[in-house]
């Protein structure tokens, strides 16, 4: 990671309370005064709040971590996934170029339908199967249209020590059910919220530093691949409270045989090779980084 200096302005962090927020906010410190903010300290359904609040604070870098994620309740509400996914985001970006300074924005692997072989690398085009991925598609081009220095982290099945993530749910279903049915031809690269955390603000210092490869697309994520079935029996495996476990039973069932409201990508896996070759960031393997976030170095419970 490359040393900076401190921001001339604070750092503005949406969505600090969620998983993400909470594992940037003690790194981005060391950039700068941070005002973490929540949706309790502002409504992102009112895009006129959003303005005033980034003319109010006047940051020397925003960073979105704020996201409508409900996957499957986003097929019946469009419109409020829309206003937090792609409006706020456009919103943002207007007022940081105006300001010019630098965005940091978050996305995700569900902007990709999953159907081709191997990991999708920053240049794929987007083509979204649900709701939310085409909102949060839909921001990545706002934010593109309107900040040159913007950077679009997309990431991956990120789970931490809060929120609904799938880590705490399987913990959760793992104490009260003796089997579990969990889609095994879905692929993903879990990522703990830790490492995230910490590959976006080594990812920043090159972007406050104007290095070309940190501006635009980035794939931030653990390397190799799991599918959800694998991924829960190793996260069943590692936890040290196993022996609370009722479960006897982890089954694998394919998607047909777990219906959901939304479409969700076959192959979700992204390429991370961008990062690490023209950047230096190093990305753990999936299981190190879950074996790591268990030995402490991310909540999980």
């Amino acid at each position: 990671m490359t040393g900076v200096s401190p921001l001339i302005g604070p750092v503005l962090l949406l969505g600090a309370a969620g998983q993400l927020g909470q594992a940037l906010a003690p790194r981005l410190a060391r950039l700068g005064a941070v005002v973490p903010l929540t949706r309790a300290d502002v409504d992102l359904e009112r895009l006129d709040d959003v303005r005033a609040l980034v003319r109010r604070v006047r940051p020397g870098l925003v960073v979105n971590a704020a996201a409508y994620t409900g996957v499957d309740d986003a097929e019946g509400h469009e419109a409020r996934c829309r206003l937090v996914n792609e409006m706020v985001p456009a919103v943002l970006a207007e007022e940081t170029a105006r300001l010019r300074v630098p965005l940091v924005h978050f996305s995700t692997n569900y902007v990709f339908d999953g159907l081709q072989p191997m990991p999708y690398t920053e240049d794929a085009p987007p083509s979204p199967l649900s709701v939310y991925g085409a909102t949060k598609a839909d921001g990545e081009r706002a934010v593109a249209a309107a900040n040159p220095r913007h950077l679009i982290v997309r990431a991956a099945a990120v789970y931490g020590g809060s929120g609904r993530t799938f880590m705490r749910r399987i913990l959760e279903l793992a104490r009260e059910r003796e089997e579990l049915r969990v889609v095994d031809d879905q692929y993903v690269s879990p990522t703990p919220a830790w490492v995230l955390a910490h590959a976006t603000v080594a990812a920043i210092d090159h972007l406050l530093a104007e290095h070309p490869a940190a501006q635009g697309l980035l794939h931030l994520t653990t390397t190799g691949a799991a599918s959800w079935h694998a991924f829960a029996l190793r996260i069943l495996e590692l936890d040290p409270d196993r022996a609370a476990h009722r479960v006897r039973s982890v089954v694998a069932v394919d998607t047909a045989g777990y219906p959901t409201p939304a479409r969700r990508p076959a192959n979700g896996v992204l390429d991370t090779g961008k990062a690490e070759r023209e950047l230096g960031i190093r990305l753990p393997g999936w299981e190190e980084a879950l074996r790591r976030t268990w030995a402490g170095e991310g909540a999980c419970r």
